[in-house]
C-alpha cells in the first residue's frame, strides 16, 4: 500500500513538474508572441515612410488671396471644386469661424505679429501700395523670428506685401531665412507686373532673397528673369517643392525597401514655409486648361475665378505629393487660410467671380463675407492611433492673430528662447493680442474631452479714418461706423440652406448689384479721405467716427441684414465700450505717409526695388 500511494506520489509530483514546465515555456511563448507583434506593428507604423514626429514638426502655411468663404470645395455647398484642398481638410480640424482683417496687407501683418494691426499703423481697409514708403514696423516681432529660436529654416514664396522701402522692411530681415516672390501685393500673373492702376504704374516685381550672416540682402538680392511668361502660381509651386525635396533628401534605398537610415547622419531641421499664393487675386488671369476644367459653370465670370482655384488646388496637391514623397506629410503641420473675404467687384465695376455665400458682404468691408474665410489645420502627431481619420468642426472664435502663439506652442518653442518682446508687459496683459489654441485643437481630437474655447471675443479692425470698427462677443457683433465701402456690398435674399445648392443662387447672388455710377462715389470718397489722412492726428479713437451703430444676431441672422441695436441697447453699448477701450489704448492711427504716391527711386529701370539702406531713413 505504502508503495502504491509512494507511485502515485511520484506519479503526481513528475506531472506537476511537467504542468509547471509546460506553464514556463506557454509563458515564454507569449511573451516572444508579444514581442514579435509589438515590433512588428511598429517597423509598420512607424516605417521610414511614416517617421517618428520630430520634437519640432515641420509647418507649412497655406495663404490664398482673396479667396471668398463659398470658394472652395470643402466647404460643400458651392460650385468649385478643390479636390486636393479637400483631402487635407477631410483630416483637418475645419474653423467654422475663422477672421482676419478686411484687406490685404493688415491680415498679413497680423498672422506674423500675432497683434491686432491697429496697434502699429497697418488698421483699416488699405494696403500698401508699390512706392510706398509705409510698411510694417520693424519693431515688431515675427513668427519666423521666433520659429528660429528652435533652429527652424524658415521660408517664405508669394506675396510679402509688407513694405519694402528699406532693405531692413524686406522678409530675408524679418526673420525668413529665403525669399522667392513679389514685394507688393498685386502683379501681372505672366509678366510679374505691378498691378495698381495709374497710382504706381508698371513695374517688375519677382525676386529671390537670401539671408544674409551681415544682415544685408542687398547682397543676396537677385532678379528673376522670366522670359517665358510662367503663371505666377506655377513658380512658386516648383519653388516650393524643389526647397522640400532638397531639405529633405530621400535616398534610392528608401524608395525602394524603405531601409532605416543611418542613425548617425544628422537629422534635416524642420522648415517653417509660408505659401502665399497670388491666387486668385486680380488680374483673373486663369489657364486655359483650367478654364476647361470648368466649362459646367455657365457664368463666364465664376467660370474664370473657378480656374484660377483649380490651379491654386494643383499647387496645394504638387506640395503634399512633395511631403508625401520625402516621408514629411505625417511631420507636418499644414493650415490654410484666406487672407480675407472674396473680392467681388473692381472700381472699373468688373465683376470678378467671387462668392462669399452664405455672408453679406466682401473684401473692405467688415460684414462677414470681408472678414470671415475659410480655414482649417491638419495636425497628424495629435492624432492617436486607430482614430478615424475624419474632420472635425470647430466653432469657437479664432482671429488670425491667434496662429502665432498656436503655431509657437504646436512647435514646441521653449518659452525661454523667445525675446522679451513676447512675455506678459505685467502680470495681467499679455503683449500678444493672439490666443494659444492649441489646447483646444488637442481637446477636439480626443473624443474623451470637451473643448473648450479659449476666445470670447475678436475685434475686427478699429478705423477711425475710414469711420469703421466692429467687435464680435458671443453670438453679437456690433460694427460702428459707416465707412464708404460698406455702402457697395452684397446684399443677399434670405435663403434657407437647400436653395444654397442651386447654382443660379449662387451666382446671382455672388455679385454686386451697383449703380452704373458707382466708380465714380469710389473713387470721390478715396480722394476725400486721401486728402484727410494727411493729417490723422484728427481722427485718433471712436469719439471722431460717426454714431451709426448695427447689432447683429450671427447664431441666426448670418446675412447681417436685421439691425437689432434698437432693441437691445445693453449689448449694444457693452460692445461699444469694449471697442472704445481698445481704441483709447495702444492704439496707433494710420501715418500720412501710407497715403503717399510713389517714391520714383523705388522703380529703378522699371523694377521695383528697396531704395533705402534702412528705415530709419523714412
Amino acid at each position: 500500500m505504502l508503495y502504491v500511494r509512494s507511485r502515485k506520489r511520484k506519479r503526481s509530483n513528475q506531472f506537476r513538474e511537467i504542468l509547471t514546465h509546460m506553464c514556463d515555456h506557454v509563458l515564454i511563448a507569449f511573451i516572444v508572441l508579444i514581442v514579435v507583434v509589438t515590433t512588428v506593428s511598429l517597423a509598420i507604423v512607424l516605417s521610414p515612410k511614416q517617421e517618428l514626429i520630430r520634437t519640432h514638426p515641420n509647418i507649412l502655411v497655406v495663404i490664398a488671396d482673396d479667396l471668398g468663404y463659398n470658394d472652395v470645395g470643402y466647404q460643400g455647398h458651392g460650385d468649385i471644386k478643390t479636390p486636393y484642398i479637400d483631402r487635407l481638410a477631410s483630416s483637418s480640424i475645419i474653423l467654422q469661424r475663422h477672421y482676419t482683417q478686411p484687406m490685404c496687407s493688415p491680415s498679413r501683418a497680423a498672422l506674423f505679429t500675432g497683434r491686432y494691426p491697429f496697434r502699429y499703423g497697418m488698421g483699416g481697409s488699405r494696403a500698401i501700395y508699390y512706392g510706398s514708403k509705409h510698411g510694417l514696423d520693424i519693431s515688431e516681432y515675427l513668427l519666423p523670428q521666433a520659429l528660429k529660436t528652435a533652429d527652424y529654416k524658415t521660408y517664405l514664396i508669394g506675396k510679402w506685401h509688407l513694405g519694402f522701402a528699406g532693405w531692413d522692411m524686406t522678409p530675408t530681415r524679418r526673420g525668413f531665412d529665403y525669399f522667392y516672390g513679389t514685394y507688393g501685393g498685386s502683379t501681372t500673373y505672366k509678366s510679374h507686373q505691378s498691378y495698381e492702376g495709374p497710382r504706381s504704374g508698371k513695374g517688375y516685381d519677382l525676386f529671390e532673397d537670401i539671408a544674409s550672416d551681415q544682415g544685408d540682402t542687398k547682397v543676396n538680392h537677385t532678379i528673376i528673369k522670366d522670359p517665358n511668361g510662367t503663371f505666377s502660381e506655377l513658380l512658386f509651386t516648383e519653388k516650393a517643392v524643389q526647397i522640400i525635396e532638397e531639405a529633405f533628401p530621400v535616398n534610392d534605398e528608401d524608395q525602394g525597401d524603405g531601409a532605416d537610415k543611418n542613425e548617425n547622419e544628422d537629422k534635416p531641421k524642420p522648415i517653417f514655409m509660408v505659401m502665399s499664393y497670388q491666387n486668385p487675386h486680380a488680374p483673373i488671369t486663369p489657364m486655359d486648361e483650367d478654364v476647361a476644367q470648368n466649362e459646367d459653370i455657365e457664368n463666364e465670370n465664376r467660370r474664370k475665378m473657378a480656374a484660377m482655384i483649380t490651379s491654386l488646388d494643383y499647387g496645394v496637391g504638387r506640395i503634399t505629393s512633395a511631403l508625401e514623397k520625402t516621408h514629411q506629410l505625417n511631420n507636418t503641420i499644414i493650415i490654410f487660410l484666406s487672407d480675407n473675404g472674396g473680392h467681388l467687384m473692381m472700381p472699373s465695376g468688373e465683376s470678378l467671380g467671387s462668392s462669399n455665400l452664405p455672408f453679406r458682404g466682401a473684401k473692405c468691408t467688415l460684414y462677414e463675407g470681408g472678414v470671415r474665410t475659410p480655414a482649417f489645420i491638419k495636425i497628424p502627431h495629435l492624432i492617436t492611433p486607430g482614430q478615424v481619420n475624419s474632420s472635425v468642426k470647430y466653432d469657437g472664435l479664432f482671429h488670425i492673430s491667434d496662429w502665432f502663439p498656436t503655431i509657437v506652442s504646436l512647435a514646441q518653442l521653449d518659452p525661454r528662447l523667445l525675446k522679451k518682446e513676447l512675455q506678459f508687459q505685467d502680470d495681467k496683459k499679455p503683449y500678444l493680442d493672439g490666443i494659444d489654441h492649441s489646447e483646444t485643437f488637442k481637446q477636439l481630437l480626443d473624443e474623451t474631452q470637451k473643448a473648450e474655447a479659449p476666445r470670447d471675443h475678436v475685434v475686427l479692425d478699429i478705423d477711425p479714418v475710414f469711420n469703421q470698427a466692429a467687435i464680435i462677443k458671443g453670438k453679437y457683433k456690433l460694427i460702428v461706423g459707416k465707412a464708404a465701402f460698406m455702402d457697395f456690398d452684397q446684399v443677399y435674399p434670405l435663403i434657407d440652406d437647400n436653395s444654397i445648392q442651386n447654382e443660379d443662387i449662387v451666382v446671382n447672388a455672388s455679385y454686386y448689384k451697383i449703380s452704373p455710377n458707382i466708380s465714380q462715389q469710389m473713387r470721390a470718397y478715396a480722394e476725400t479721405q486721401t486728402k484727410y489722412a494727411a493729417d490723422p492726428l484728427k481722427c485718433l479713437n471712436l469719439d471722431c467716427m460717426t454714431k451709426d451703430k448695427l447689432l447683429f444676431d450671427l447664431s441666426w441672422d448670418v446675412t447681417e441684414s436685421n439691425d437689432l441695436s434698437w432693441r437691445f441697447s445693453a449689448e449694444t453699448d457693452e460692445l461699444y465700450e469694449t471697442l472704445r477701450t481698445y481704441s483709447n489704448r495702444n492704439h496707433k492711427p494710420v501715418e500720412p505717409k501710407f497715403f503717399e504716391d510713389q517714391n520714383e527711386e523705388a522703380k529703378k529701370d522699371d523694377v521695383w526695388t528697396p531704395w533705402l539702406l534702412n528705415s530709419t531713413e523714412v
